[in-house]
């Protein structure tokens, strides 16, 4: 018996399977006293009852070995109606069941399904308690001898000593583990607490916060803002497949599943959520709230991808969303910073109270070349439109989107909105400022608002000394617009656009400009009458084109003798001069970019081009073809002075 339970402990240090130990016990057991068949029961503390852990059967291997251990584990001694096992307990000796078909101690349908005949029943006992039960037999009717049972005792005492130090054993290897485990938290959560302050020290970014997190919870981490729009996200390294960055977009989020399972989370927003494989949510996702002063700005979210949510991603994701507010609130308060910085620079370059170098330096800073060509532009609202103008930020921001480089000033005036503006510095300054104005018109269209606005520009700014004299342009050319532009529409014109007609309409009204340009123009302006609105297209691309007569023939595609008659029928009509006064000349000009303010369509008519001059303006065929005087100059000789009374 020494012998066999040599055998048996020696499995002690070298395995941490307590079956590997029970199937040696009884199988030395099984040859110790002769039999063929063993299985050990051990008793659960909890029920006091004995429950099968393994049995050994001579001949068995492999999977069938293994398929009899699943059965035994199935069993249960110790029951009510389990007379034998009471007996062993009562006696705390062996017990010999010599039918146990017949013999109503045992349980019956367990010796018929076993196809036990003869069975020996042995204690093992460790301070005077059974600690478990060897059950020994051959599937034949046998005996068992005093010497085979005092064996058997000797041995299962033997073997209760045994199993009582392997659960010690396997206690302390537990706590060991638990002890390591525990230390690796803890280095993981110092490394994890150095990493993630590291950050805050050095104002990491999003992307940089998301990275971190990748690396320290070995899983996928992605940060959305408050309308679920992605604006970081990070994969570990050792994840060699593109994991679909889907985790809770808005497509995810409006899925009824999800929906309700993040409305569980309450108003923190804190926990873990999924998977839901209908809403395209294949894996569980853990999310911590990014949350500031102002409420909950967006969430942070790692992905269960590889391995299951630990102790510490939790902690991770929660301190990692807490470095995300406070480099949020941070690049806030600098921004919020800058755009003062950016409204105090513009209002002391347009009431040129600074000095010049002082000045520089505040551009410098805010990365601005004054010696770089610039453009002013003052953004108001038309007319009497009710609503507000859209914040100064809210400009800037749709003109950078519009295409405008920065850096780009905006601040708030007495007559809307200021914004200084780059221009292109290879192109020449008054194609420059027409491509600024064509961005922003797009601007204006992008802010989508409840109020018609309009947006006057100034001539280019070449030096800090520049801007006052913008600024008074483009105040000019927004009091145009604001008095004459009355149909919906945003417009955007450069002080370039009126000329020196700025100067009369900045201070006229709407009722003086119309009053005007009628009677300048007069039956013009019947849109009912084809001839009158040719004439009026010949009058803007003759002025369009430079006051050239060559030109105009080409953008109309008539013959340049029409161009003449035309302007004939036009002094008829308004005693206009247009081909040879340079007083009329200014009184037509000034007319048309009233008009146009107006949002009059004074281009050709489409239908138009090409076509040959009316009837009632049309030049006879003997005067067609007669030589005339080409109206190329640009400057009529000056008019006399007429002698007044």
């Amino acid at each position: 018996a020494v012998r066999a339970f040599g055998d048996a402990v020696g499995v002690l240090n070298t395995s941490e399977d307590p079956d590997v130990m029970l199937h040696l016990i009884a199988r030395n057991l099984c040859s110790l006293i002769g039999t063929r068949r063993s299985s050990i029961y051990l008793r659960d503390e909890k029920t006091g009852l004995f429950h099968g852990q393994v049995m050994h059967e001579l001949g068995l291997v492999g999977e069938a070995d293994e398929t009899v251990d699943l059965r035994i584990k199935r069993l249960i001694a110790g029951t009510a109606a389990d007379g034998f096992t009471r007996e062993i307990l009562r006696t705390q000796a062996p017990v010999v069941v010599a039918d146990a078909q017949e013999d109503p101690r045992p349980v019956r349908s367990t010796m018929r399904a076993w196809n036990i005949r003869s069975i020996l029943g042995v204690p093992m006992i460790l301070d005077d308690k059974v600690i478990g039960l060897i059950f020994c037999d051959d599937g034949t009717t046998r005996g068992f001898s005093d010497s085979a049972r005092e064996l058997a005792s000797t041995f299962a005492e033997l073997a209760a000593v045994a199993i009582a130090q392997a659960k010690t054993t396997a206690r302390l290897r537990k706590s060991v583990r638990t002890v390591a485990r525990q230390n690796t938290l803890l280095r993981r959560a110092t490394e994890m607490e150095d990493r993630l302050t590291e950050l805050v020290l050095e104002g990491g970014s999003l992307q940089e916060i998301a990275e971190a997190v990748a690396e320290l919870t070995g899983k996928p981490c992605e940060i959305y803002d408050r309308d679920h729009r992605r604006l970081a996200g990070a994969i570990p390294a050792w994840i060699q497949d593109k994991v679909a960055s889907r985790l809770l977009d808005k497509t995810v989020r409006r899925h009824p599943v999800v929906a309700a399972a993040l409305a569980d989370l309450g108003e923190k927003g804190s926990g873990v959520i999924g998977p839901a494989p209908a809403a395209g949510l294949n894996h569980r996702c853990l999310l911590a709230p990014i949350t500031t002063r102002e409420g909950t700005w967006g969430s942070l979210i790692v992905m269960e991808y590889g391995a299951r949510f630990g102790p510490l991603d939790l902690h991770i994701a929660r301190r990692a969303a807490t470095n995300a507010a406070l480099e949020l609130a941070a690049e806030r308060r600098a921004a919020r910073a800058e755009v003062d910085a950016r409204a105090s620079l513009a209002a002391d370059l347009v009431r040129g109270s600074a000095e010049p170098a002082a000045i520089t330096r505040r551009a410098e800073y805010l990365g601005m070349d004054l010696a770089a060509p610039h453009v002013l532009g003052l953004v108001g609202v038309a007319g009497k439109t009710a609503g507000d103008l859209p914040p100064a930020t809210a400009i800037a921001e749709a003109l950078a989107d519009a295409g405008i480089e920065e850096p780009i000033l905006a601040t708030g005036v007495a007559e809307g909105v200021l914004v200084v503006l780059p221009i292109d510095t290879d192109a020449a300054p008054r194609e420059a400022v027409r491509a600024v104005r064509g961005r922003f018109e797009a601007a204006l269209r992008a802010l989508d608002g409840q109020v018609l606005l309009v947006a006057g520009l100034s001539t280019p700014c070449h030096g800090a000394g520049d801007y006052r004299r913008a600024y008074t342009e483009a105040r000019q050319v927004l009091d145009c617009l604001r008095s004459l532009v009355s149909e919906r529409r945003d417009v955007v014109l450069a002080a370039d656009d009126l000329g020196p007609g700025r100067l009369f309409l900045a201070s006229s009204s709407r009722e003086d400009a119309d009053r005007f340009a009628r009677d300048a123009l007069g039956v013009l302006l019947d849109r009912e009458q084809e001839v009158m609105v040719d004439l009026l297209s010949t009058l803007h691309v003759f002025f369009d084109s430079s006051r050239s007569v060559r030109r105009s023939a080409q953008a109309l595609g008539v013959h340049e003798n029409t161009i003449r008659y035309r302007l004939a029928r036009v002094d008829e009509l308004t005693g206009l001069a247009v081909g040879s006064s340079s007083d009329d000349q200014l009184t037509v000009q000034l007319a048309l970019l009233i008009l146009r303010l107006q949002g009059w369509a004074l281009g050709p008519r489409p239908e138009a081009i090409g076509e040959t001059a009316p009837a009632e303006i049309a030049a006879p065929a003997e005067i067609e073809a007669a030589p005339m005087p080409v109206l190329e100059a640009a400057v009529p000789p000056a008019p006399s002075v007429p002698l007044v009374v």
